[in-house]
């Protein structure tokens, strides 16, 4: 495994990130620092960046390079916010950068971010058609996708600073008005409209969206603090929308869930949000984790995805957190494909319907994951790591679900209190499909208890009142069967009928 420095310079701090890496498989930021800074601090008198400001980046950067070379970092990306193209001495900027620290900082053209926040998107959603809303610093950008292409974008000069930075003196209400017209104006002027998919999904993308998401969490109770995929409506919106509406122009206000720095520009995040979402009929929309620069790093890490998105986004997903995360060996990918298995061969009798899979797939895969934590209360403890991941291509939903099959495998873990805390997105169908993939899960752990992956098949036979389950084995599986048969009083409970193991 090797490490990717990432440096990003923004209007308001200087990022480092650092970036474990297996190449031409997964990427994953293992940990990140985000130095406050003011880089427009008496910019707009003369279009220059001002010497002190050079000099407390700097300062930041000498301090990044020693932990990138403690971190054995293999390469750095260094990304300079847009704004920095517009100044006067851009170039003396980044060069005395580049001499002093010795990074040389690129500022993204308009079509290189679009198709970055695009990758990012459609490599960790499994939303065929959208519409991606990137509300950046100092511009918004709105892209339209079906599967595989780019099918129409837009560049808004308008992001939620430099909103601030003309229009700061205007009310709340002249502010709203003047971004509804110029978006208005310029989505219906182009042909963005035109080229939509049908029946699309509204994706949004950067600060602004994270920032209303946690504000919106906080709002409604959510029990979950996932970002990426997190649900919301316009409803949802105009909540936040009326609750920040009221808090002075550019003060730095404490909102719970967002940063100091954020704080100050978030009103304007939000009327370009409304602005936005106006000129759009869904109602519903959904919010990502990822943003241009996770897009770099797809394309650089993962060389497939400069040619074609990641097919099953799910299963790249749980691969990536099991092989960053498990101890090794483990056979969690042996248990997924027999649960798979066992799910198939049962479907006469647990009558779920496919999108059941899905919470299967991630609770089987990550059934060993609470082992790296604490042996005795593994279960309890996978609950909490599966609710608590960053999962791709599902609903949080499914993940909630996926946590409560990994706790359930031991029935006396279920605990009414904490389903209750979800009772507003889980239904009574939802409870007895837990306790039946619960059920499959078990066995298929028993099945594999040994991790020698003797059982390579199964074939399940439904005879009256039992089930036989036929193994196709590889050596000698006898501690395997005897192992599952005591999963056979579980098993009754679920399915009513007894289990036998041949």
């Amino acid at each position: 495994m090797e490490k990717i420095g990432v440096i990003e310079i923004k209007t308001t701090s200087v990022k480092l990130s650092i970036v474990e890496v297996i190449r031409n498989k997964y990427f994953e930021v293992g940990r990140t620092i985000d130095m406050p800074i003011n880089l427009t601090k008496d910019f707009y008198s003369d279009m220059f960046i001002k010497p002190a400001v050079i000099k407390d980046i700097s300062a930041i950067l000498a301090v990044y390079k020693k932990i990138i070379e403690e971190n054995e970092c293999t390469e750095t990306v260094c990304l300079a916010t847009e704004i920095i193209s517009e100044a006067k001495n851009q170039n003396g900027f980044i060069n005395e950068l580049a001499v002093v620290s010795g990074f040389k900082f690129e500022v993204l053209t308009a079509e290189e971010e679009i198709n970055s926040i695009y990758t990012s998107v459609i490599n960790s959603f499994n939303r065929p058609k959208g519409v991606i809303v990137n509300i950046g610093d100092y511009t918004t950008k709105i892209i339209a996708y079906n599967r595989r292409n780019i099918l129409a974008s837009l560049v808004v000069p308008y992001g939620s600073i430099k909103l601030y930075d003309e229009l700061k003196d205007k009310s709340f209400e002249e502010r709203q008005e003047f971004v509804n017209e110029v978006f208005g104006k310029m989505i219906s002027e182009s042909e963005f409209k035109n080229q939509l998919p049908e029946e699309y999904d509204i994706i949004g993308t950067g600060e602004v969206f994270k920032d209303f998401g946690s504000v919106c969490r906080k709002a409604k109770k959510y029990p979950m603090e996932l970002i990426h995929n997190f649900e919301a409506n316009k409803t949802d919106f105009d909540k936040v929308y009326s609750l920040i509406k009221t808090n002075v122009v550019g003060t730095s206000t404490k909102i719970k869930g967002i940063s100091l720095q954020n704080s100050k520009y978030f009103p304007m995040g939000l009327q370009i949000m409304s602005a936005v979402l106006s000129n759009f009929e869904n109602e519903e929309f959904v919010i990502s984790k990822l943003n241009e620069v996770d897009g770099i790093l797809f394309n650089k890490v993962i060389a497939l995805t400069l040619e074609k998105p990641i097919s099953d986004t799910l299963g790249y997903s749980l691969q990536m957190i099991n092989d960053f995360y498990d101890r090794k060996p483990n056979n969690s990918q042996h248990i997924y494909e027999i649960s798979m298995v066992l799910f198939k061969q049962l479907k006469v009798l647990h009558k779920l319907p496919r999108p059941y899979v899905r919470v299967l797939r991630i609770a089987s895969y990550l059934s060993n994951a609470g082992y790296r934590v604490n042996v005795e209360n593994a279960e309890k403890v996978v609950f909490d790591i599966i609710k608590n991941s960053t999962i791709f291509g599902v609903a949080q939903t499914d993940i909630v679900l996926a946590g409560f099959v990994a706790l359930c495998k031991n029935s006396d873990n279920f605990n009414l209190s904490e389903w209750v805390r979800f009772k507003e997105y889980l239904t009574e169908e939802d409870l007895v499909a837990v306790k039946k993939l619960a059920v499959i899960l078990k066995i298929a752990e028993a099945l594999d208890v040994t991790g020698f992956g003797c059982v390579k098949d199964i074939s399940c036979d439904i005879l009256g009142d039992s089930v036989i389950m036929k193994t196709i084995v590889e050596g000698d599986a006898s501690f395997e069967i005897n192992y599952t048969m005591l999963c056979g009083s579980d098993f009754k409970k679920a399915f009513g009928k007894n289990l036998e193991v041949l």
